[in-house]
């Protein structure tokens, strides 16, 4: 039996819309937010806001900050760490599959999403290129034929898009990426189970290894200019 595609309610529109601002900049991590701004900036009444950022807060997006309310999470290298741990196994286990259920019209969709990559990358067009790497991993999710991987992912879908905006914000990044993408897709389109896991797994702990670093990086740069402050 299929899943009844039910419309959303206003709080779950609310929701989407809140995740959509963090995950493209537009609320920043460490930015205190109130229901009352919230409300005001989508015009809506504070019920289904509420109802929304209990959610969020649920899922990590949000965190409360005593007195002073909620704000937008930081990403630290623990979180990374283990979303991509878990997205490591899950990739792996993805590509691997699709290898097995490769198909003429796979290698023709999975060349268009490689170029459509490819071309946002050149354009430097950070919102298509986030949009063209989760329809690539979508791609390959889908491809394995396993329900129970695309419910997991579903449900961390929102962190990895987040995390992956801080991946394509820095240049370098996009063409190690959808190079990686390429190898990655052209396995499965082969057919080779072995070079598709490995690919995969590799892709994503380059992806963690990097992302952990940059933060690292962050917070040392963050304690110097505090202790800078103080002498």
């Amino acid at each position: 039996m299929k899943k009844i595609q039910a419309p959303k309610n206003l709080s779950e529109l609310v929701y989407d819309s809140i995740v959509n601002a963090i995950v493209e900049g537009v609320l920043k991590p460490g930015q205190r937010v109130t229901q009352e701004s919230l409300a005001d900036r989508l015009n809506v009444s504070r019920l289904p806001v509420i109802q929304a950022m209990q959610r969020l807060q649920a899922e990590g997006f949000l965190i409360a900050v005593g007195r002073r309310g909620v704000m937008i999470s930081v990403l630290d290298e623990a979180f990374v760490e283990n979303l991509y741990g878990f997205r490591c196994g899950i990739d792996l286990i993805s590509a691997g599959l699709a290898a097995q259920r490769t198909t003429p019209s796979v290698r023709d969709e999975g060349k268009r999403i490689i170029s459509e990559g490819r071309a946002a990358g050149k354009a430097n067009d950070l919102p298509a290129l986030i949009d063209a790497d989760m329809q690539f991993h979508g791609f390959i999710y889908e491809l394995s034929g396993n329900n129970f991987i695309l419910d997991s992912m579903e449900t961390h879908w929102n962190h990895v898009r987040r995390v992956m905006r801080d991946i394509l914000t820095v240049q370098k990044n996009q063409q190690q990426i959808w190079n990686e993408h390429s190898a990655i897709m052209d396995a499965v389109i082969a057919g080779d189970v072995c070079a598709a896991e490995r690919l995969a797994r590799e892709h994503v702990e380059n992806a963690s290894e990097w992302l952990q670093q940059e933060i690292w990086r962050s917070h040392e740069s963050m304690t110097k200019s505090q202790k800078a402050v103080l002498t």
